[in-house]
């Protein structure tokens, strides 16, 4: 298949003038004790075969210094892998090698502080054969939901920045033709959510065209240029019972190139999940599912485990993950399966969270890894009554990230069965809401992290985690982090799973109901600090006005409130974060040029009662019963009800931290303080984050849903646009294409249709900033 060359300038002040250089350039490094990066001109007649002019093809300063760009990143961690002291230029060699043939520029990168613009580097490519496909985004595509498989929604891209983005003018829409909301009537099994979701999905963009996966899972391929749609696969998923939890809600995509193929085989394919637990396999140019992958083109994922999954208790709304030629797939299962099943075999239905490794070409199931371990497996201690036997959910709902050097996947695992009550299942209860590592061509535990013992909370880990490299006290950190819905930050060494700073176990409140233990302590990060208020006291609740303090004492002053952790009970507890978080599915985005890492949350707490039910009927003492109370729609918390969060890695502080949004500053209760209000962020807000090299760009609904972008060093919002449709929580993405960078959105409210809105710098407007 043909690509579109990416090309990029050759220099930051004159970026009109283009060229593709002869070799991979680079200048050299050398590493004069380990806060002391210096350029080594010396070395420039070696570093000359590789194409450098200057300091700037490793670092951000013609002179050298500290600050390197992506290049130089690179030689960091080629000399950590080598364990030597000294960086040599020669290394640059394999990392040429390393390049796939049907692309033609690397984006350098410059920092934020210097001037924002992108660093241009040539290099020559590689035969394909020598390594698989680079799913990152530095070739100008959009090849993984999260930009690249470290999940960084992240692109160097340069065109879209402070100084241009008030020019951005839309170009085209696309909507979909079949596939709104509308269920076909008379299907009770539709009924939980109402007819629909709204459209929340991601799209991905390799070699000029768009990919998308639509409500009902229908593909379509869509011209990265003209909006005009190319292809559309139905998989008839839109005609069956309605999957459970979120229904026909789906968020992605994944893509695979094979780096040796032959001629019956494609190289390029599209992989996805339907939401009635099909694995496919699409051609790239058709949209026609390749025969030789599975049965006719898919695989059946409720066979192929310990026990099979019911479809009435599962549902698979995240995309896959393809890292080294292995697709990784999880599943959503349904938060109350233990309650569809009556009768004295009710425990050998509860549905299985394993996470399953396939080969892309064949469908062929590779490995299986249990989240709940069985007889003889680490961590099946912690699991007492033996309900490691029969116990279920414990899945990955969200999707996963890949270190693809090191052959690892992260896994954010969430909650086990009955997520509000664990006396059937006392103990820790791993590997549920964990941080596990695995090997990708094996599934074999490497290692994990728990970030919440038993958890009774639905605390469960709702995103993937960021795969990222930060620098502490000179040294290059290999880390991957998490954040949570309890408002935490994980920062974990991604190597060995140890913290990267001190996390600390402190005692946690005792339950109150009959039968169950909670755990006596649970696991505390020192640094970074929370991004978001942790459990609820009543110097929590909403006073902005003498009538809305009122209302909120009235919610809450009779039932029970504590600090994090604090286990529901009969009486009722205000439990915050809610199950909603702090984060979400959203989850975090990371800028590795400044090391900065971003995270959307939203304040908003639930009331959650334990209700005795006869425990011989349901197998179970307890069901939870838990709501968004509110107060004309206002919250009875204290805002901000969302905010937006910004961490400087290198020191795991929070360099900024702003509402995200005035929020509902004209409600008819606030009228009598408005004009002294400050911004309140939006109620239940949690938008994905596109990180460009100067600003974020992320979504935003209200009663107009608007695309808007932060000045990323400040928090401050400069930009703001209305949207075509509602926006929900779908993930911005940019790409390159004939010399011009586009940013697409997605939208589209329940009964609306699923829309794809195009943006890119008018033509004229792009040459001036040029």
């Amino acid at each position: 298949m043909a690509r579109y060359e990416v090309p990029f300038p050759t220099s930051m002040s004159a970026i009109s003038k283009w060229y593709v250089a002869p070799r991979f350039a680079s200048c050299v490094m050398v590493l004069c004790g380990l806060a002391n990066l210096q350029a080594r001109p010396e070395f420039f007649v070696e570093a000359i075969q590789f194409g450098a002019n200057d300091c700037t093809f490793c670092h951000h300063s013609v002179a050298g210094g500290k600050a390197v760009n992506e290049r130089g990143e690179w030689l960091l961690s080629e000399r950590i892998r080598r364990d030597v002291v000294d960086i040599d230029v020669n290394w640059l060699a394999d990392r040429g090698e390393q390049a796939d043939d049907s692309r033609t520029l690397e984006v350098g990168s410059s920092s934020l502080a210097k001037t924002g613009v992108a660093e241009p580097q040539a290099k020559e490519a590689a035969p394909t054969s020598r390594l698989p496909m680079d799913y990152t985004t530095q070739w100008g595509e959009w090849p993984s939901y999260g930009g690249g498989l470290k999940s960084q929604k992240y692109s160097p891209l340069p065109y879209i920045n402070k100084e241009t983005i008030h020019n951005l003018e839309l170009v085209w829409i696309w909507e979909a033709l079949i596939d709104n909301a509308r269920s076909p009537s008379g299907d009770s099994s539709r009924r939980r959510f109402g007819a629909g979701q709204p459209f929340k999905g991601t799209p991905l963009m390799v070699a000029g065209k768009v990919y998308l996966r639509t409500r009902f899972s229908t593909v379509v391929a869509i011209d990265a240029e003209t909006g005009v749609q190319l292809w559309e696969y139905d998989p008839g998923t839109r005609l069956k019972r309605r999957p459970p939890m979120f229904g026909f809600a789906t968020r992605g995509l994944a893509y695979h190139k094979q780096a040796n193929c032959d001629a019956e085989t494609p190289c390029e394919r599209i992989v996805l999940l339907t939401s009635d637990g099909y694995l496919t396999a699409l051609d790239l140019d058709t949209g026609k599912p390749i025969e030789s992958f599975g049965t006719a083109g898919k695989v059946d994922l409720t066979q192929g485990l310990r026990r099979p999954l019911d479809r009435t208790q599962a549902s698979w709304s995240h995309p896959a993950l393809v890292c080294n030629d292995v697709v990784v797939v999880g599943s959503q299962l349904d938060d109350a399966s233990q309650f569809q099943f009556r009768g004295k075999d009710w425990k050998r239905n509860l549905p299985l969270g394993d996470v399953r490794g396939f080969d892309p070409l064949t469908g062929k199931q590779l490995w299986v890894f249990k989240t709940i371990p069985q007889e003889g497996e680490v961590g099946v201690e912690t699991w007492g009554n033996e309900s490691w036997k029969w116990m279920g959910n414990a899945n990955v709902w969200s999707t996963f990230s890949c270190d693809p050097d090191l052959g690892y996947v992260y896994l954010p695992v969430t909650a086990a069965t009955s997520h509000m009550y664990g006396g059937e299942r006392p103990g820790d209860n791993l590997f549920s809401t964990s941080v596990v590592a695995l090997d990708i061509n094996t599934g074999a535990r490497i290692w994990h992290f728990q970030i919440t013992r038993h958890d009774i909370w639905d605390y469960d880990l709702p995103t993937q985690p960021v795969v990222a490299d930060i620098v502490i006290e000179g040294q290059v950190r290999k880390i991957v982090a998490q954040v949570t819905k309890v408002g935490y930050l994980f920062v974990l060494d991604r190597i060995t799973g140890e913290p990267i700073w001190p996390i600390e176990d402190r005692p946690a409140p005792p339950s109150t109901l009959r039968g169950e233990v909670a755990a006596a302590t649970q696991p505390h990060p020192t640094k970074p600090p929370p991004f978001e208020l942790q459990g609820f006291s009543l110097a929590d609740i909403n006073d902005l006005t003498p009538e809305l303090r009122r209302r909120s004492l009235e919610i809450v002053e009779d039932l029970d409130h504590g600090p994090l952790y604090t286990p529901i009970s009969e009486r009722g507890i205000v439990l915050n974060p809610g199950i909603g978080g702090g984060a979400n599915w959203p989850g975090a985005s990371f800028d590795p040029i400044d090391r900065l890492l971003f995270v959307s949350s939203r304040r908003d707490p639930i009331i959650a009662k334990a209700i005795p039910i006869n425990e011989e009927r349901w197998g179970f003492p307890y069901r939870d019963n838990w709501s968004f109370t509110r107060i004309d729609y206002l919250p009875y918390i204290k805002p901000p009800w969302s905010s937006i969060t910004a961490y400087a890695m290198d020191r795991g502080e929070i360099l900024w931290q702003v509402p995200n949004g005035e929020g509902p500053k004209d409600h008819a209760l606030l009228e009598s303080v408005r004009s002294t209000l400050p911004d309140l962020g939006q109620i239940g807000a949690n938008p994905s984050i596109l990180v460009l090299p100067d600003i974020i760009v992320m979504g935003h609904y209200g009663e107009t849903s608007h695309l808007k972008a932060l000045d990323k060093a400040t928090g401050e919002e400069i930009w703001s646009i209305p949207i075509v449709g509602y926006y929900s929580d779908s993930a911005p993405v940019t790409y390159m294409l004939r010399n011009k960078q586009y940013l697409l959105i997605s939208s589209g409210h329940v009964m609306e249709p699923a829309r794809l809105s195009a943006y890119r710098i008018a033509v004229g407007d792009q040459e001036t900033a040029d």
